[in-house]
């Protein structure tokens, strides 16, 4: 029998070396072990129109490893290996190909990027890596990838970019680096993505942005999101470089306490602006809006501690007796806005407006929203939640009569002057009283002579006390 086992064993090891050589026969081709994606473990439709549609799905199939030099047939221009368990990548881990166009291996264990991993995917055009655990990005990770337009390395734990991490890749229009603990980011690191349009740099924990970030080859980004970091202000002087291409802003989630005047200084040709969750904003000055001369859409929301909207925000000078800028949509919800400036906005042009739950007080700062047309009235301002007998009630069901701006009644005011002075008076009486009862028990008031003390005899059931004078002391 041992020599029919090494027989074996020879077989194999001459098969093996065979399999290296152009002449390896067809017939012994089930010996090769690359991972055949459809036949194992994968969902491809046959349908050849299905198959260019929905590609190779590999989603949520408990894969723990890509097998080095794995083909994807070229029928299928869409691999998607998202929700699995894959640990790492190597710069073998794809066969040369010139047809796929879309790769997901998001929501996997991905630790790092290597060098050129994906460099042999020719005409690769979308790259999703989003919701890994990547903390290591080699800079020539995305190398070769020149036709790459869309890049999402989302919800990972890279702390820092080479600066030239994205050199190669000059197509690139969407790129999403958000929610990464990401505290600085480099001048230079968009130098090569001239075709950029849209950016998400959301929760990066910033605290500034280089002056020169957006360098002036970016003529064609258009929407940036900075939602979420820990601006204290508007970084109006690094936006100015967008001036003429940005037109969607998302400053959400920052440490402004205030909009002063000009924070949006040259970004005239801004369409969309939106402020939410801005937990530290209290108060919007005059002229904070005055440059956003092609605003369309405005949205406040979530703003707990705001206090006051000047009623010239969207004013460009003092000498503007209207608003210079009229956005179509105006949101202002969820927050704690009191009162409602009649000439913040002329209104009635508006094409959308939303201003439910707030801290509207309903007095006759309010009396305007109340007096306009129904057919015009589009403040849905629903509930008063101040004054407190106007609490719950509907503006529209508030009578005129009670929408009043009128101080304290002096009456009033005297009571309360009077209920002050009496619990004064009672406070001191109290602490006179206590003192003078201490004074007593401790014998400081009508004190005995010196020399005199008590003498106590006890006898079965009598207790006798007389008071004597200390004889001694008179001797």
């Amino acid at each position: 029998m041992s020599g029919v086992w090494q027989s074996l064993v020879v077989l194999v090891v001459v098969v093996a070396m065979a399999g290296q050589s152009e002449g390896f026969p067809k017939w012994l081709a089930w010996l090769d072990t690359k991972m055949d994606l459809c036949k194992e473990v994968c969902e491809c439709p046959e349908d050849l129109v299905l198959a260019e549609r929905q590609g190779i799905d590999c989603v949520d199939r408990n894969i723990t490893y890509i097998q080095g030099g794995i083909d994807i047939p070229k029928v299928y221009t869409k691999v998607s290996f998202a929700r699995n368990h894959i640990k790492s990548i190597a710069a073998d881990t794809f066969s040369p190909s010139s047809s796929l166009v879309s790769l997901d291996i998001s929501e996997n264990d991905l630790e790092s990027v290597p060098g050129r991993p994906f460099a042999e995917l020719y005409i690769l055009s979308s790259l999703n890596l989003r919701s890994n655990l990547i903390s290591s990005v080699d800079p020539e990770a995305f190398g070769g990838l020149q036709n790459l337009t869309q890049l999402d390395i989302s919800y990972n734990r890279i702390t820092s970019l080479p600066k030239e991490i994205f050199e190669e890749l000059t197509s690139l229009q969407e790129l999403n680096i958000g929610f990464n603990p990401l505290e600085k980011l480099d001048e230079g690191l968009l130098q090569h993505t001239p075709d950029l349009r849209r950016l998400d740099l959301s929760k990066l924990h910033l605290k500034s942005i280089p002056a020169n970030f957006f360098v002036a080859n970016l003529t064609k980004l258009e929407t940036v999101s900075l939602a979420y970091n820990q601006l204290k202000v508007v970084p109006s002087r690094t936006l100015h470089g967008l001036s003429s291409s940005l037109l969607n802003l998302d400053l959400s989630g920052n440490l402004f306490t205030s909009l002063s005047a000009y924070s949006f200084g040259g970004l005239s040709n801004l369409r969309t602006l939106t402020l939410e969750q801005m937990l530290r904003l209290t108060r919007i000055d005059a002229y904070a809006f005055g440059d956003l001369m092609r605003l369309e859409k405005i949205v406040f929301r979530y703003i707990p501690w705001i206090e006051k909207v000047d009623r010239r925000a969207f004013h460009k000078t003092e000498n503007d007796e209207e608003p210079s800028i009229i956005p179509f949509d105006f949101t202002f919800s969820y927050s704690s806005l009191h009162t409602l400036p009649e000439d913040l906005l002329p209104w009635n042009h508006l094409h959308y407006v939303s201003l439910e739950f707030n801290h509207w007080r309903c007095d006759c700062n309010m009396l305007w929203v109340k007096m306009l047309p129904s057919s015009e009235n589009r403040l849905e301002i629903r509930w008063c939640h101040e004054p407190s007998h106007l609490r719950g009630y509907r503006l529209v069901h508030v009578k005129d009569k009670d929408l009043t701006c009128n101080a304290a009644p002096a009456a009033t005011q005297g009571a309360f002057g009077f209920l002050v002075v009496v619990m004064i008076a009672g406070l001191s009486a109290s602490l006179a009283t206590i003192s003078l009862l201490v004074y007593w028990q401790r014998g400081w008031v009508c004190r005995r002579p010196p020399g005199a003390y008590t003498a106590v005899r006890r006898s079965g059931s009598t207790i006798t006390i007389t008071e004597e004078m200390d004889t001694t002391s008179e001797a």
